[in-house]
Parts: C-alpha cells; structure tokens; sequence
C-alpha cells in the first residue's frame, strides 16, 4: 500500500486464522515498522443476511496505530458491495479484493485465484464495483491482491489489461503461482514481466524472510517501493523494523510505531537476550488474549501452536523443546513446553 513518496512501505500481510484481532493488537502493542495492515479474508455476503458475528474481527475497529485494511473474498459484484458498505459503515475507507487465495477448496468455486485465468470476468466484477457510488464518489478505495496465476504464471500478462483500466489504489503481486501454495521459489522473472504491463507500481509479496534477502530482492526490483511482508515478520517481529531502520533516509529511523527498541535503535539480534525478552512479552500477551477470548484449551492451543508454526525457525537450537509445543494437550504441559524455549521454569 503505497504512499507515493518512493520511500519504503511495509505492510503486514493477511495470513488466514492468523493474525486476526488478537495476534494484531498483542503485535503492535511489542513491535511495530509496518505502515498498514491487511486484515484476513472475510467471504462476501449478502448485507442482510449476514450474521453479526460474521464481522466480528472487525467490528468494531480495533486501536492498532497504522491503518487496517479489510480483504474481501468473493465473486460476486453485488455480495462484495454490501460487505464492503457494511465495512463502511464501521469506519473502514480502504478495501482489498482477494484474487489470490490458493487453496482449492476456495478456487473450484472460482473464488481467489480461481478467478484469474478468466480475465473478462474480473474485468466486468471491477467495472461493477467502480461504478457503484461507494467507490465512483472516492467515499472507498479498493486495491487487488493476487498471484502469478492459477496454474500458469502468464495468466497475470493476460489479465494487466483489465487490471489497468480500473482506478485500483494498489496491485500486490505474490510471485508465485496458486497451485504452488507456498511452495517452491518465487518466480522473479515473472513478476518484472507483470510490473512492465502494468499502468501502476507494483507491492511484491513472496519470501521475504531476512534482511539480506530483503536488500537484494529491493536491488533488484529497484522500481518497487511497497512490499508485503506475512511469514518473515512472524518469525522474527522485528524485521519490519530491521527494514525501516536499513532503508530510512540519513538521519533518520524510518521505523513505524514500535515499542521496542527505542526509535532509531538497532534491533536485536534473533536469539539475543532483549529479542527474547520482546518474544516472552509478544506471546504472554497473545496467550493471554485467545485465553480469554476463546472457549477450552483445544481452541487456544490450536492458535499457539499455529503462531509456533511461524516462530519456529527463529529457535534453530531448540528443536528438541519445540517438540513439546505439538504434542501439548493442557495449559499446564504447553507452558512448560513454552518455558523451555523462552527460558522459564
């Protein structure tokens, strides 16, 4: 998500049942160098008959200090509408169509990138959104997030044309294609290929997992100043700011709200006394958080335990204790579990 100025914009990226509510405010009130947030696919449904809770992750708005974007899932024109307005309503002005969603269950439906091997059908969804008054009168803005392709990464040349003859605030491209999952490589040559048709800048989103690996992909997209970033920041949560801080101009920090380090400190190192004491903050308050939010051990496990899933190659000496984190079935044996790993008895 841009802000036109070439510098460097971070944003998190929409990992579905995830960085939900919960593990987005425990995240921000820890770390911080993102500019905005995507929140995880909500599927679009008629207004009326959708129930309260179906907008329960968003409504109400949560306090975050950057910008959350809401990303709707859907191919039906009118349903994404009336999900969008009942959005509006809430206080959100800025949306994400999700044309990337890989999983088959989501694609057979021709939803996610399901749709991108049709571009006349994605063509005549955004022309029925952009003449909608919500967003013909500029009262919302509506970005795309997508992929390579479905099953060919020349799809995305066949769809730019559509894509371009829509006002879209932004197009992010993940570099890979949907029946890879998040498998395999990106496929670099493909995303160039893309950002050379399209009629604005492209976000790039796709294994950014290090800062060395961030600088050298930024040196070789050298046109991109807008980047995505989802697994690499929950495996360590402070390569956002990492980034700011090896991108800022002289002078100064480049890093978004960030409760530690200090503005314009060095972060610290992955494994490091004062990373781990961050990490301990970051997941007592995550912990806490689904505990109280959530009904029994089994649905509070199965979200410490994905968020693991993540942290995990941050703790490579580990690998024994962070056994014990699966194989947990109580509070009592996932804390002990937890407490070999961050250091507490």
């Amino acid at each position: 998500m841009s802000d036109r100025t070439g510098t460097t914009t971070l944003t998190l990226a929409p990992l579905h049942g995830v960085t939900g509510r919960i593990l987005r405010s425990a995240w921000f009130r820890s770390f911080g160098g993102f500019d905005a947030v995507m929140a995880p696919f909500l599927l679009a449904v008629p207004g009326p008959s959708a129930k309260r809770n179906h907008y329960r992750d968003l409504v109400p708005a949560e306090a975050i200090p950057v910008p959350l974007v809401p990303q709707i899932l859907g191919n039906d024109a009118d349903s994404f509408l009336s999900t969008a307005r009942a959005l509006r309503d809430a206080g959100y002005a800025r949306f994400n169509w999700n044309l990337g969603c890989p999983y088959p269950m989501v694609t057979k439906k021709f939803r996610g990138a399901g749709l991108l091997p049709y571009p006349e059908r994605v063509d005549g969804f955004l022309g029925r959104v952009f003449a909608d008054g919500l967003f013909a009168r500029g009262e919302a803005t509506l970005s795309v997030k997508l992929r390579l392709g479905l099953a060919n990464p020349g799809e995305i040349l066949a769809l730019m044309p559509a894509l371009n003859r829509h006002p879209l605030e932004a197009v992010i491209l993940h570099a890979r294609i949907g029946t890879q999952m998040y498998r395999g490589s990106v496929n670099l040559e493909a995303f160039e290929a893309a950002a050379a048709l399209s009629a604005r800048p492209l976000a790039y989103n796709g294994d950014i997992t290090g800062l060395s690996g961030f600088m050298a992909l930024s040196e070789r997209l050298a046109g991109v100043s807008d980047w995505m970033i989802g697994r690499g920041a929950l495996a360590d949560p402070f390569l956002p700011a990492r980034i700011k801080r090896a991108t800022a101009p002289r002078g100064g920090s480049g890093s978004g709200p960030v409760r530690f380090p200090a503005a314009g400190a060095e972060p610290p190192a992955i494994g490091s006394p004062d990373w781990l004491s961050s990490i301990r903050v970051f997941h007592d308050d995550a912990y806490a958080g689904y505990r109280a939010a959530l009904c029994g051990p089994s649905h509070v496990l199965a979200k410490m335990k994905e968020l693991w899933g993540y942290l995990a190659p941050s703790f490579p000496s580990r690998r024994r204790e962070l056994g014990g984190i699966p194989r947990a079935r109580s509070f009592a044996e996932y804390e002990r579990a937890v407490g070999a790993i961050l250091g507490r008895t």
